[in-house]
């Protein structure tokens, strides 16, 4: 659900990388030193590699092996390699430091939001303008204490 909700809504639209020698790439050159954006954005929703990319499917990234998995919108990808399909975080060399620590802070928080608080999730809308993200309310209504 976590790395469905990254996928949905990354938390960096992209990112930079720098040629450190000369290259080729499908009959263009690059000179080392030539700068290249990617998007993260553009990777997470590409319809190719996700099935039904503009829906929230908690299940995307279940194991085979889950009660729950289905094969009806299984991608195939694995959001713990950080690959250039599930980028969130970087991947290889460049892969963000603080990756380990916002993984664990974000289970942390919805461990204790989800103990703590009934959840209601109001006006699910996606938007695109001024910048993507979620337009969605939610109502926190306190567990009484056991």
């Amino acid at each position: 659900c976590i790395h469905e909700s990254w996928r949905c809504d990354p938390p960096v639209a992209g990112s930079f990388r720098k040629a450190v020698k000369e290259l080729q790439h499908k009959g263009y050159s690059f000179g080392a030193g030539s700068v290249f954006n990617y998007s993260i954005l553009m990777a997470t929703t590409d319809e190719k590699l996700y099935k039904s990319h503009e829906k929230f499917e908690m299940r995307r990234f279940l194991p085979k092996e889950h009660p729950l998995y289905s094969s009806d919108i299984d991608s195939g990808i694995d959001p713990f390699q950080g690959r250039s399909s599930y980028p969130i975080f970087g991947g290889g060399t460049h892969v963000c430091l603080g990756k380990a620590f916002a993984q664990l802070e974000l289970r942390v928080l919805a461990a204790r939001l989800l103990k703590g608080y009934k959840v209601e999730v109001r006006n699910p809308e996606k938007v695109y303008f001024p910048v993507n993200g979620w337009n969605i309310e939610f109502k926190l209504t306190k567990r009484k204490s056991m």
